[in-house]
């Protein structure tokens, strides 16, 4: 096993570990009435996970893209509700851009994408700026953090990150089918401090909605990694007929099937994960596309085949099973659909010849 490895392995005993711990039947049951729930977070900060990707000079815990994500995926294996993914991608972007990590310690970072914002005024140059608008929708917008935007400068077709305090905006509720509490925010000529605002070395307006893409692709096989293993259990245990459910085959089937989908699923979050960079390139974009359609792709097949499995059992308040199926339905429509990104894919496609399309697949 290699250096790299050995670290992987023991980053994951930690973080399942504590997640498992984290994870009471009283933190589920508040954070299933959108409770934000300060010591279950203050515990993950403690542990140094939302500060994961930061450099260690910068003070953060410097851990290689792989193993950090594999802190995500086993987010979602433990349905944490907290947005410790976007903390993490969050801090990594702006600290990578040279902002101050100050600004993000200690607090959540949420990532505003999909908005509808007007930035005239807003300048990379120094002076005091401001943002007016609407976001999109936002998880966990109750929470007490920063909102990481990214804007077009107009002067030279610029990216920057701007950086928000989401207690001085004004949060609109949005209705969701998972438990994280998503808000919209008036972005009503809000100031931006010239050390708010960091030039971002990127070409296209899709970045930082691909990161929150790789993001949601890892949580997704988290969760659907979890749903599987739920499904197994319950064929085993479950006896009908004299013998376990599992011995069936239109049950073996729908498990089989199953299976097929995470694993389909892990390869894609994988290539996503292979291409993360601080400044998303346009291969980047591209792996983030297709990770999130077809991790989308297989949430819903996933959930559709352990609910079978379970049958009107799963969808009970009681059982834990709904608990990873919402939020597939929900991940799926955040940063971005599958019909989106499936868009984003094909017109890079038609962008190529013919004679570049598979040299291109082939490349990722």
């Amino acid at each position: 096993m290699s250096e790299r490895d050995e670290l992987t392995a023991m980053v994951n005993q930690q973080a399942e570990r504590q997640f498992r711990e984290l994870m009471t039947p009283e933190a589920i049951e508040r954070a299933s009435m959108g409770e934000w729930l300060p010591a279950l977070w203050q515990q993950v900060e403690d542990a140094g996970w939302p500060s994961a990707l930061v450099a260690e000079a910068q003070g953060g815990v410097g851990l290689p893209s792989g193993a950090a994500f594999d802190v995500v995926r086993l987010s979602g294996y433990r349905g944490v509700p907290l947005p410790l993914a976007e903390t993490m991608a969050g801090r990594g972007l702006w600290t990578a851009a040279g902002g101050d990590p100050g600004l993000v310690a200690d607090r959540p970072v949420l990532l505003g994408v999909g908005a509808h914002v007007r930035a005239p005024a807003l300048r990379l140059d120094g002076g005091t700026s401001s943002l007016t608008g609407e976001t999109g929708s936002v998880a966990f917008g109750g929470a007490p953090g920063a909102l990481l935007l990214v804007q077009a400068h107009r002067r030279d077709d610029a990216h920057a990150l701007v950086l928000l305090d989401v207690q001085k905006l004004a949060p609109r509720p949005v209705r969701a089918l998972s438990f994280e509490t998503p808000c919209a925010f008036s972005l009503g000529s809000v100031p931006v401090p010239p050390d708010h605002c960091q030039p971002w070395d990127v070409r296209d307006q899709r970045a930082l909605q691909a990161v929150g893409a790789v993001l949601r692709s890892v949580q997704m096989v988290g969760a659907m990694q979890r749903c599987l293993a739920l499904g197994l259990q319950y064929a085993q245990e479950r006896v009908q007929f004299g013998r376990p459910i599992s011995r069936f085959t239109p049950v073996q089937d729908m498990l089989v099937e199953a299976a097929a989908e995470v694993s389909a699923a892990v390869n894609a979050a994988s290539l996503a994960v292979d291409h993360w960079r601080p400044a998303p390139t346009p291969d980047g974009v591209f792996a983030a596309a297709v990770a999130k359609s077809r991790c989308g792709e297989a949430a819903g097949r996933v959930a559709a085949f352990i609910h079978q499995v379970h049958g009107a059992m799963g969808f009970t308040q009681e059982h834990v099973l709904h608990q990873f199926t919402r939020r597939l339905w929900a991940w799926r429509d955040e940063f971005g659909t599958e019909a989106y990104w499936n868009h984003q894919i094909g017109a890079r496609a038609c962008a190529a010849d013919g004679h570049s399309l598979w040299p291109m697949l082939t490349a990722l």
